[in-house]
């Protein structure tokens, strides 16, 4: 079954994108797709890698590529969480619905920690990573048709409350 419309997923790295992105596609019998995962599949290399031969700049060229291909699929897309620094990528963010996935920097790092697998973030203290969050910020509402606190919330209690809100199923 797909999406009626594009259904994107973003937030702040920790906020729990992926996982509810899966949750709700579960839940309404979509299919799913996450950009991290596509971009890593294209390249045939792990994100740390990608940014270590090609670097972010690089990154950001493969993920707006990407992201313009799902837009035009019928499934819910999700995000990394730094998709919203390009404005074309804004754009196509706009053309959908957009959840935005809100998470306090302190749950960030508590969900986070020392992934390895999160290169932006790595090594990071909770004023460097609130700031890069407040910069962030005015980018996710600027896309965003919905947002949820996740905070607090598990991942069902996300999903189903974006499924009643947007009704997405």
């Amino acid at each position: 079954m797909n999406v009626k419309e594009p259904l994107f997923i973003i937030g702040f790295m920790g906020a729990g994108k992926t996982s509810v992105g899966e949750k709700l596609a579960e839940i309404c019998g979509y299919s799913v797709i996450d950009t991290d995962q596509e971009i890593a599949r294209k390249m045939k290399m792990e994100i740390p890698q990608i940014f270590a031969q090609y670097g972010e700049e690089r990154f950001r060229e493969i993920e707006t590529e990407v992201l313009v291909e799902l837009s035009q699929k019928s499934v819910i897309t999700t995000t990394g969480g730094g998709i919203i620094l390009k404005k074309a990528n804004r754009e196509v963010l706009k053309t959908g619905k957009t959840i935005f996935l809100q998470a306090a920097p302190q749950t960030v790092l508590e969900r986070v920690g020392l992934d390895s697998g999160r290169p932006l973030i790595q090594n990071k203290s909770l004023e460097e990573i609130t700031e890069m969050y407040q910069t962030r910020l005015p980018l996710y509402l600027e896309c965003a048709s919905f947002v949820v606190d996740t905070t607090d919330l598990s991942i069902e209690e996300v999903a189903n409350t974006i499924n009643k809100e947007m009704n997405v199923c």
